[in-house]
């Protein structure tokens, strides 16, 4: 009896990395798409097509977004080829930013911060064995909520362009410059769009896994919660418009630091947690 549950361990954590794999990868393809919904917005709002929008942009956007259809369809070979193309495609960017003679100006921490979403999703989906495992593990309701999750994260990009002023300065005194010099908003609303898009998009992804078995649900928080420390630390030092913060709130130094140690820290925490969980479940044989 004793090893009943010792197979168990590796299978229920590499489910929960199915479907943090999932989750992360329809996010992140939400949030490659909302560049196209802020142009098409201001578009719709204004009449005037907006500055063309880098090359770069449709990529990583076709990229994701194939990389979504390929999950719902199951096809694991095109997933990974997929992903990982993406990851080599940041990197490429990257690597022409800082050398030879095209470099963009941009320091490097402000560069290397695209590349880790996409790193981070491809690893998951690489540990995830089938991939697609993630997806029947969630229930209808999780399918569903997560694809408000995506919605969120994609169409609260329109909220800029349509609530903002094109022409001329917010009254408010700080504005935020969006899309193009000619269009801008109260820098006070544009935090407050990526604050509240956030808190949204995060309840539901953590409604969309509420309904999972106790012991993958437990491994999932703990996966997501080590995700959301680490986005968490590098928005610490970004500002806007990369980031929610009109200033970098730490050092590069202290930043990377951070990095490493939230999550880790989470991670440790998560892990202690779901062993002494299970170990006080675990019914007690009475030796004679």
């Amino acid at each position: 009896m004793d090893t009943v549950d010792q197979p168990a361990r590796r299978p229920l954590w590499v489910d929960a990395a199915a479907v943090v794999a999932v989750v992360v990868t329809l996010i992140l393809a939400a949030r490659q798409l909302r560049p196209l919904v802020e142009a098409a917005a201001f578009l719709a709002r204004t009449g005037e097509t907006v500055i063309a929008l880098p090359t770069g942009t449709w990529l990583r956007a076709v990229a994701w977004v194939a990389v979504s259809i390929a999950i719902v369809a199951r096809w694991r070979t095109a997933v990974l080829l997929a992903a990982w193309s993406a990851v080599l495609y940041e990197v490429a960017i990257l690597a022409t930013s800082f050398t030879g003679g095209r470099r963009s100006g941009a320091t490097l921490d402000l560069g290397l911060w695209p590349l880790l979403l996409p790193l981070t999703a491809a690893a998951l989906l690489s540990v995830a064995s089938p991939v697609q495992r993630g997806l029947v593990i969630l229930t209808h309701r999780g399918r569903t909520l997560l694809a408000a999750a995506a919605s969120t994260a994609t169409l609260t990009a329109a909220a800029i362009p349509l609530l903002g002023e094109p022409g001329a300065p917010s009254q408010a005194g700080d504005a935020a410059s969006t899309i193009e010099p000619a269009f801008v908003v109260s820098s006070r609303l544009s935090a407050a769009v990526a604050a509240l898009t956030f808190v949204v998009v995060l309840a539901l992804a953590v409604a969309a896994v509420s309904d999972l078995g106790p012991a993958v649900r437990r491994r999932v928080f703990t996966l997501m919660g080590a995700g959301v420390a680490g986005y968490a630390t590098i928005h610490l030092g970004l500002p806007t418009p990369f980031g929610v913060w009109d200033g970098q709130l730490v050092s590069a130094p202290a930043q990377a630091v951070l990095l490493v140690l939230a999550p880790g820290l989470v991670l440790g925490a998560g892990l202690y947690l779901t062993r002494a969980s299970e170990r006080a479940a675990r019914p007690r044989v009475d030796r004679a």
